[in-house]
C-alpha cells in the first residue's frame, strides 16, 4: 500500500485566499445590485417623460381637431369650468367640446397614475395663433428640472 505524504508546499487554497476571493465576489455583486437600482430609477424617469409627451400630444391633437375654437387657454393655477355635457355620448358645439377636452386632459395630468404632482397650462397668442401647451411634474432625480423644487417642465409649441 502506498501513502501520499502532504508537504507544506503542496498546491491548494488557503483559508485567507478563499476569504479574499469571496470578498471580491461580494463587492462585484453589490456593484451589480447598485447598477440595477440605477437602471430601474432611470427607467421610471423615462416612463414619466413618455407620459408627459403623450399628454402633450393628446392635447395638441384635441386643439387641432377643434381648430375654430380659441378657448383652450388655461393657466397652472386656474381651475377649468365644469363641462356640463358628456361629449362622448352626445353632440357638442365647439365651446362645449373645448371645455370637455380641457377637463378630460386636466384630469389625466393631475392624476397620480400618469404623473406625480402633475400640473398643466395652455397659453394662446391670438395674433400669431400659436398655442404653447406645458406640463410640469415632480421629478426627484437629475435631468431637466429646477433642483430647488424638483419640478420637471415639458412643453410643446404649435401653430393652429
Amino acid at each position: 500500500m502506498y501513502f501520499y505524504k502532504i508537504s507544506p508546499l503542496s498546491p491548494g487554497f488557503t483559508l485567507i485566499e478563499v476569504l479574499i476571493s469571496l470578498f471580491i465576489l461580494t463587492l462585484g455583486m453589490l456593484g451589480m445590485t447598485a447598477l440595477q437600482n440605477e437602471a430601474l430609477q432611470y427607467n421610471h424617469l423615462a416612463l414619466l417623460d413618455s407620459q408627459a409627451q403623450f399628454l402633450l400630444a393628446d392635447m395638441t391633437e384635441r386643439i387641432r381637431a377643434n381648430r375654430g375654437n380659441n378657448s383652450y387657454a388655461i393657466t397652472y393655477l386656474q381651475e377649468p369650468q365644469s363641462a356640463g355635457d358628456n361629449c362622448e355620448e352626445q353632440t357638442c358645439n365647439s365651446d362645449e367640446m373645448a371645455l370637455w377636452d380641457i377637463n378630460q386632459w386636466r384630469e389625466k395630468v393631475n392624476s397620480e397614475a400618469y404623473l406625480p404632482q402633475g400640473q398643466s397650462q395652455i397659453l394662446f397668442n391670438p395674433e400669431t395663433r400659436i398655442y404653447m401647451v406645458s406640463i410640469r411634474y415632480h421629478r426627484s432625480m437629475s435631468g431637466n428640472f429646477d433642483s430647488s423644487s424638483g419640478q420637471a417642465m415639458v412643453s410643446v409649441t404649435t401653430r393652429i
